[in-house]
């Protein structure tokens, strides 16, 4: 298969010369002709009857061709076939029993109604636009390719067995028709449209769209620079492969917004088509979560100086931020936080004071089901507990102190020890 943009000439036939007459096989057909149309060559010998000429035609299968021999002028014969089938034949052609030079000729039959297409994409300024071109039977020829009579450049890259990629950049928003020859014969289908939009013009604000809550409304707007006429259609696809519906209201004048509620948790596709081209910046993933799908355990009585742990499961919420705070009396308690996998983490704290500990929860900002969550802390009766929130953390040049509960005896027989960075030691009795 050879390709080429515009037209081209017919392949011509040799002269040949017999014994005994000056004889000549006239006609492209002798080379190649179409499949499943009347084909015809001229026998051009003088001084010889129609008895004397003989032709035998035998199809790529090796099966005889069936033919009608005319006269068609002085000293001119005509032989005339049909063929369904694409491929080569061989045409032997002798008169008063002698071959004529050259003979036997190579005739290639091709069907240009078996060039398949691939479907023509809408197109967009300045980005290349490819469309496939099948030959592979249709037999051998010349394939042709135009858009717009010539005026845009295409590139072919052949791909082997009579196939090949075509690639074109549209530099103007204007319909592009696509012209395909085979040996001259106009390509089924023809001409092909290509519609090309500049979507350049539109612009989109999504990056809020990242994180999205389900059952709520989430929009976005676009706005069309210039005038003139836009088709814009929005297209949302959930994580189940259904899409939902939008609504896109607003003119070009104004802007337009396209509204949706996304009502199941995973990436939601966003695609925005302008004159049915996709806009840049789409496909966008918006990914959706649900904060009352974050699941907390049961939380244990705690105790004074005993670590106090609980599960908080997000497997279910969809990707997000987790944050775990807990504080005791106003102040924060430092905490401990395992991943588990699959979103699953382990939370433990060690409880100073014998008070409700309050553990706020939230995912993406908000707080999750049943936060703020109380665990209760008690002291053990038997033993000595120190408490407070100085034990922690407390302030340079400030008075701090902490409890000892639960102590026999006299207070004389407390003895307390606090080292700081000097390595100073101070007691108390």
């Amino acid at each position: 298969m050879e390709t080429r943009e515009g037209t081209g000439s017919p392949w011509s036939v040799d002269v040949m010369e017999g014994s005994g007459s000056r004889v000549a096989v006239l006609g492209d057909t002798i080379k190649h002709f179409p499949a499943g149309h009347l084909s015809a060559f001229d026998i051009s010998a003088a001084n010889v009857s129609k008895e004397d000429i003989q032709v035998h035609i035998v199809s790529p299968a090796k099966r005889p061709v069936s033919y009608q021999l005319t006269e068609n002028g002085e000293n001119v014969y005509r032989v005339a076939f049909v063929t369904t089938e694409v491929g080569s034949y061989v045409v032997d052609v002798a008169v008063a029993g002698q071959k004529v030079q050259g003979s036997p000729f190579i005739a290639k039959a091709y069907d240009a109604g078996l060039i398949r297409v691939s479907d023509v994409p809408n197109g967009v300024v300045g980005q290349p636009c490819q469309f496939r071109v099948d030959a592979s039977q249709a037999g051998e020829g010349q394939l042709e390719i135009s858009i717009n009579d010539g005026e845009v450049p295409n590139h072919v890259q052949v791909l082997g067995g009579g196939r090949c990629l075509v690639s074109f950049t549209p530099d103007t928003a204007k319909v592009h028709t696509i012209d395909i020859k085979f040996n001259g014969e106009t390509v089924r289908g023809c001409p092909f449209v290509c519609r090309v939009a500049d979507t350049s013009r539109v612009s989109l604000t999504l990056r809020h769209l990242e994180l999205i809550p389900v059952d709520k409304p989430a929009a976005f707007n676009i706005s069309v620079d210039g005038g003139g006429s836009a088709e814009l259609t929005v297209t949302v696809r959930t994580p189940s492969h259904t899409t939902l519906p939008v609504r896109v209201s607003g003119s070009v004048r104004a802007g337009f917004m396209a509204e949706f509620t996304p009502v199941e948790v995973g990436a939601h596709t966003i695609i925005v088509n302008y004159n049915e081209s996709a806009v840049s910046g789409t496909p966008f993933t918006c990914k959706v979560y649900d904060a009352a799908k974050v699941g907390v355990s049961h939380l244990p009585r705690g105790a004074i100086g005993k670590s106090l742990q609980f599960i908080v499961d997000a497997s279910e919420a969809g990707e997000g931020n987790l944050e775990i705070s807990i504080s005791a009396a106003g102040r924060n308690i430092p905490t401990q936080v395992h991943p588990q996998g699959s979103a699953r983490f382990a939370v433990s704290f060690v409880p100073l004071e014998a008070i409700d500990h309050s553990i706020n929860i939230s995912f993406n900002k908000e707080p999750v089901q049943g936060s703020p969550f109380v665990a209760k802390v008690q002291a053990d009766p038997n033993r000595i507990v120190v408490s407070g929130q100085s034990l922690a953390a407390t302030a340079v040049g400030k008075t701090s102190f902490f409890t000892i509960s639960n102590v026999t005896g006299s207070v004389e027989d407390v003895e307390v020890s606090v080292e700081g960075r000097t390595r100073k030691h101070q007691r108390a009795y």
